[in-house]
């Protein structure tokens, strides 16, 4: 019942770890952080200037994170201008945000210490060498990004200002058990109510139809009766994909292809192996000399099982003699690994092995070679991938050649089609709502949308849509955007007319019967009068059912009626009808376990959350912010 709160206790917790985080990236491009001279500023808060260098190298940030996210398909939302202005805008309040708090935090004098930093940067695994804090590698990665060792202590002594604000906002917030219990009651909680519709149909004999008032609403939504910009194009499509579905494969093609890549078709060798762990994660000579008494032991004929099933701090392997079962390369630790396969035949014991683990005897039990899949297993995947390569070395030639004539022949297609082998395709008229398949593709909109290409009447340049796909265009017919006249939908207009005005009418008779059952009118008159449907609701929960979400709503935010009352009010629906809501009764259902611990961290977390989002809308509306123009601070 409180997974509700569960799913919501995530998000602040991240945000604060995300901060710390950001240290770990102060060393990998900020080198502009600090070079700021004569450039305008993309923002000042309250005073403080955001430089344009600081936001560009934020920018790229964000978007290399996004790319390493989104792999490929990030090419695609890059080519979108709306979708890199809002990342830019994004970047930008994150910005500000930093600042805001930043300031905030000097008015509270939060201070961080040098002593603090230094032990901090000594963490840091950027600068430690085989595990160790290394002071050259230190100070050539801070030469690399153009900072001095004042100028990243500033620097991270910024960051963690910050952190220690947001988690001093968030780590102050407790929950206790009597409110998540509140709380569950009220998610649990069933309401009894009646509701009656009020439908829009039955009012619109009473909308009253003018030619002024059409003409009228029309020019206020003259924006519902523009037709969008449309086009017709014709275009080549050259695809690697159909080019190999026509390579034929010869035998001896087959043949040398799996002599030259064997290796892609042999196994691993694997080999099976038992040990005795003694535990420790550090050097201990104590333990260090119990294994080798160990192993002294064994090779003085001790049975391997018996000792491992004594001895082996790993109690699911000691419980089959230490036996692990096959392993293969880059599955165990480095050191158990190098042991491991060191071992000339079955039967052999390795030495004392040192790992993260502790300390190892290893015992070599079966040795698994590698094996060789023949050719006729791995054929189709031969086939397929001659098929490819020869494929891409044809695309690359057509790729060029349909570059060279649609450029050479640029007012026609013909050429280029037949150059290529492939056939001129011509769409139907379209807008950027509805873009046939072939041409959906950021890339491509922007090109043949834009004025320059669309008063041009020549060939495009060849467009990259995907990984060996292309595609040439040329306009067949545009239509500028323009809006129908008054005369040309007037029937539209009424219709849509009658509809707004209906629902206007119902949602003002709903709320006057509301007010009359308030006003104390009983509800039985009230119904006969009004020749209403009244529909019966019990006991439906606060969340999910098959209620309408609106009705439901409603219901639960009316006052709890008194014994024997009712509270009554109306809500518009989304069809645009009304709707009267009656509730009757309210069923409280108790919680009847004790919140867990988790629960109640993760009921606290949900509460910092919003606690830290109000301290940062209050930064916000207090702060005097100018934001200038960043779009040409970024170079796509």
């Amino acid at each position: 019942m409180l997974d509700k709160i569960r799913e919501g206790s995530q998000g602040f917790t991240a945000q604060v770890i995300l901060g710390l985080v950001i240290l770990t990236f102060a060393v990998s491009g900020v080198s502009s952080y600090f070079n700021n001279t004569a450039d305008q500023s993309v923002a000042v808060v309250n005073g403080e200037e955001i430089s344009r260098p600081e936001f560009e190298q934020a920018f790229q940030n964000e978007r290399a994170r996004q790319e390493q996210q989104f792999g490929e398909m990030f090419s695609q939302l890059a080519a979108n201008p709306d979708y890199m202005n809002n990342l830019r805008k994004s970047v930008l309040d994150r910005l500000i945000d930093d600042v805001l708090l930043k300031q905030q935090a000097a008015k509270l004098d939060i201070t961080i210490s040098d002593q603090f930093l230094m032990d901090a940067m000594r963490k840091m695994k950027e600068f430690e060498v085989d595990g160790v804090f290394n002071n050259d590698r230190y100070l050539a990665l801070l030469r690399q990004n153009n900072l001095t060792p004042n100028q990243f202590r500033d620097l991270m002594r910024d960051n963690y200002t910050r952190v220690q604000l947001t988690a001093g906002v968030a780590g102050s917030e407790f929950a206790l058990p009597s409110e998540l219990k509140l709380l569950v009651n009220l998610q649990q909680q069933t309401r009894d109510f009646d509701f009656a519709l009020v439908k829009a149909a039955d009012q619109a004999a009473l909308v009253e139809i003018t030619d002024d008032k059409l003409n009228t609403w029309y020019t206020l939504n003259q924006q519902r009766y523009a037709t969008p910009e449309q086009l017709s194009l014709q275009y080549v499509l050259l695809k690697g994909a159909d080019l190999a579905k026509e390579i034929k494969v010869e035998a001896a093609d087959i043949e040398t292809y799996y002599k030259a890549n064997l290796s892609r078709y042999q196994g691993e060798e694997r080999r099976r192996v038992s040990h005795i762990l003694l535990e420790s994660a550090e050097e201990n000579l104590d333990i260090y000399n119990k294994a080798a008494e160990l192993l002294k032991q064994l090779q003085a004929g001790a049975d391997f099982a018996d000792i491992a099933k004594k001895n082996s701090a790993d109690t699911i392997s000691a419980e089959n003699g230490g036996d692990l079962d096959f392993i293969t390369k880059g599955v165990m630790d480095p050191e158990f690994e190098t042991a491991t396969f060191a071992l000339a035949k079955a039967g052999d014991l390795s030495g004392v092995v040192k790992s993260s683990f502790g300390y190892h005897i290893i015992k070599l039990t079966e040795i698994e070679p590698a094996n060789v899949k023949p050719l006729a297993e791995v054929k189709d995947q031969i086939i397929a991938a001659v098929q490819a390569e020869k494929a891409a070395e044809q695309f690359a030639e057509l790729q060029q050649k349909l570059a060279t004539v649609s450029f050479e022949v640029a007012d026609t297609l013909d050429d280029a089609a037949k150059a290529v082998g492939s056939t001129v395709q011509t769409t139907a008229l379209f807008s950027k709502d509805n873009v046939p398949a072939d041409l959906n593709y950021p890339a491509v909109l922007n090109v043949v949308f834009g004025s320059d290409f669309i008063e041009g009447q020549v060939n495009s340049e060849v467009i990259e849509v995907a990984p060996q796909t292309v595609l040439v265009a040329r306009v067949v017919e545009h239509q500028a955007p323009k809006t129908r006249t008054f005369d040309e939908v007037k029937a539209e207009v009424q219709t849509a007319y009658v509809a707004e005005k209906s629902a206007e009418l119902a949602k003002a008779k709903a709320e006057k019967l509301a007010a009359e059952l308030t006003a104390g009118k009983a509800v039985a008159e009230l119904v006969a009068a009004e020749k209403l449907t009244v529909e019966k609701v019990t006991a439906n929960p606060r969340f999910g059912g098959a209620m309408d979400a609106q009705i439901r709503n409603k219901a639960f935010e009316l006052a709890k009626p008194a014994e024997g009352q009712f509270s009554a009010a109306s809500t518009a629906l989304q069809s645009g009808d009304a709707a009267l809501v009656i509730l009757n009764k309210v069923t409280e259902v108790p919680a009847t376990t004790e919140p867990t611990v988790e629960e109640l961290q993760g009921y606290a977390s949900q509460l910092s959350q919003s606690n830290y989002e109000v301290v940062r809308k209050a930064l916000r509306e207090n702060a005097e912010i100018v934001k200038h123009n960043i779009d040409a601070t970024v170079q796509e």
